[in-house]
């Protein structure tokens, strides 16, 4: 019977500190996904990327891009959306040549991950993209850079400032311990007094005081 006991204690006991050791849920959480469509276009009389800024909410974050060349099919005007790496190369491009545009009413589909503002991988590639004043991630049109066809990824929280965040100590942590603590105290002393009342120890002595025994 005492075996038995202190097997439910002991079974109680680690329950209760179960979760001091559960693993953190936001660190499971995926890579978010972002899909956008980015049109090029002629835009009174200039060569110009629809929309110009691409806003992300956060990093890492992994982008499906829609790029379509929305000239009208008889114009003949090509379209490229292209990002170039921190040595002045082609890292990312509509198609894997540069010297192939993309021609009018056509689409690309790019699957890119912009792990921070200075880390991309496209395929099996991660690259620094080329470095900007703005600290954001620069794209452009092949033909057409020149005549300021360009355009930008920007991270929401560089577009606009934040209160700075305050350190502290994670709250769900604290109260899981704080919580895993009171359990487990409540339960030893539930199991001293289920232990105490089944031995057969404790109810002589108990007796035996009764009846002014030493």
């Amino acid at each position: 019977m005492r075996s038995s006991v202190l097997l439910v204690a002991v079974v109680i006991v680690t329950a209760s500190l179960l979760p001091l050791f559960a693993p953190d849920g936001a660190a499971q959480v995926p890579i978010p996904s972002l899909s956008i469509t980015v049109l090029g276009a002629t835009v009174n009389g200039a060569p110009v990327f629809v929309p110009p800024t691409i806003l992300i909410p956060q990093v890492p974050i992994r982008i499906t891009l829609t790029f379509i060349n929305n000239e009208s099919a008889g114009s003949g005007i090509p379209h490229t959306f292209t990002i170039r790496d921190a040595e002045g190369n082609i890292a990312l491009n509509t198609d894997p040549s540069a010297a192939v545009f993309v021609q009018p009413q056509e689409r690309r589909v790019l699957n890119f991950t912009v792990n921070s503002m200075t880390n991309v991988t496209f395929g099996n590639l991660s690259f620094q993209p080329e470095t900007v004043a703005n600290g954001s991630i620069r794209y452009f049109c092949i033909p057409h850079e020149l005549a300021g066809m360009v355009g930008w990824i920007v991270l929401a929280s560089a577009a606009a400032p934040t209160a700075p965040l305050e350190k502290g100590i994670n709250i769900r942590a604290y109260w899981i311990g704080i919580i895993g603590l009171f359990a487990t105290a409540f339960w030893i002393v539930i199991s001293y007094f289920v232990i105490k009342s089944s031995t057969p120890r404790f109810k002589d002595q108990k007796e035996h005081i009764r009846r002014g025994l030493p």
